[in-house]
């Protein structure tokens, strides 16, 4: 409730900026995809989000599979209140925030070609998410977590930001930013947002993120098969 809009709040701020963003997990989109549509900049870069996003469809259908019950939501998702992938997407699209317009669409482990918001067709396991957005040349990842996924990245830094006040007291070795002040009322979501670029800023200047510090490291190249 409060980690994805708190990415979404940043990444207004950086687009306005001209920085290059990218999101993606194709099958985390999965009933919002009308709402990414929406906010992509002309007919083109609408067309090939859509034909990324239909493939998806079509592999599950190709392999007799009428919905993504078996890997999406997952059961953390699921114990952490989540019930439909529907529900999943709504809080996947927070975090690209409200101003940002998706200026184009890339394949997996595509450097991007200008500034701008750019959408990778790509996994949602998190190790082999982050591993292409380090081949595709991107110097730091933004990761929201609720329940305190641990992960890290020989090459690319992670940032974990937490607003799950459990979770940031239980797990505090492995939060980056802690913004349990959102869902306590202590801190404005602009706040949370700005806490997360100030931690963006010392991180490119050499502070070492909480999974460089306790050194772990997760690496997970795409195989031949989709993943979802």
């Amino acid at each position: 409730a409060g980690s994805n809009p708190t990415v979404g709040n940043a990444f207004d701020k950086l687009y306005e900026v001209g920085c290059t963003l990218v999101f993606g997990e194709t099958t985390e989109l999965t009933g919002g995809e009308q709402i990414v549509a929406s906010r992509c900049r002309d007919d083109k870069v609408r067309a090939d989000f859509m034909r990324v996003f239909d493939r998806y469809q079509e592999v599950i259908n190709r392999h007799k599979t009428s919905d993504l019950s078996d890997s999406q939501p997952t059961k953390g998702n699921i114990a952490g209140g989540l019930t439909t992938i529907e529900e999943k997407a709504l809080g996947n699209i927070q975090k690209i925030g409200k101003k940002c317009v998706v200026d184009g669409v890339l394949d997996k482990a595509e450097m991007p070609s200008h500034a701008g918001l750019w959408f990778m067709d790509s996994s949602s396991a998190a190790a082999e998410m982050v591993t292409l957005c380090a081949a595709a040349g991107f110097v730091v990842h933004f990761f929201p977590t609720g329940q305190g996924n641990v992960i890290g990245n020989p090459i690319l830094p992670v940032i974990k930001v937490c607003a799950n006040p459990r979770t940031v007291r239980t797990m505090s070795e492995h939060v980056d930013v802690d913004t349990s002040g959102l869902l306590q009322r202590e801190i404005t979501m602009d706040q949370a947002g700005d806490k997360l670029i100030d931690m963006m800023f010392r991180t490119a200047n050499g502070r070492l993120t909480a999974a460089e510090a306790l050194g772990h490291r997760e690496f997970v190249l795409t195989r031949l098969y989709e993943s979802a």
